[in-house]
């Protein structure tokens, strides 16, 4: 980001310098084609796909976590999550290799592809990731819930039958 600061305060002074308007005019064209493609990269299928990949990393160590804490005490979920996770990897897999033809052809092609199908199924994965997500931290919590909810009757039984001790003695 500094450097491209940097280049385009340089390019500008230099600008200032010149008294060929043509100039002018082909330097400002470029720093606006620049910015312009700058701007754009964070949408192009790669980078999505990247994003993707971040949050199923992220998604799978959330998963790996709740089953070490034996925060997931229904298989039946634990094996449906599985299953979805399974099947957006496929589907990611699928997408990856769609990328993949973008750098045998014209690198340029991946900027055709930031409004199409492939970018709109890669968002659609990674609303199906972060649902996923939200789905193990809701269970997650849930579990927890239970367990501070016997804690608490737990700790209410200790404390009515250390007072009724007391009583007695």
């Amino acid at each position: 980001m500094h450097i491209t600061h940097l280049l385009s305060t340089t390019l500008l002074a230099l600008l200032s310098y010149t008294g060929n308007n043509i100039v002018r005019y082909v330097v400002l064209l470029f720093l606006v084609f620049y910015a312009g493609v700058f701007i754009v990269q964070p949408l192009l299928p790669s980078a999505r796909m990247l994003k993707l990949e971040n949050i199923m990393a992220e998604t799978a160590d959330i998963l790996q976590s709740a089953n070490e804490e034996h925060m997931l005490s229904s298989r039946k979920f634990n094996l449906e999550v599985q299953l979805r996770l399974s099947r957006v990897n496929l589907t990611k897999s699928t997408l990856r290799a769609r990328i993949l033809e973008f750098e045998l052809s014209y690198p340029a092609q991946e900027y055709l592809h930031i409004v199409g199908d492939l970018s709109a199924e890669i968002e659609r994965c990674k609303r199906e990731v972060k649902q996923i997500q939200i789905d193990i931290l809701t269970a997650m919590e849930s579990e927890r819930q239970v367990l501070y909810n016997a804690n608490i009757e737990e700790m209410i039984v200790v404390l009515s039958s250390g007072s009724t001790l007391r009583r007695i003695h």
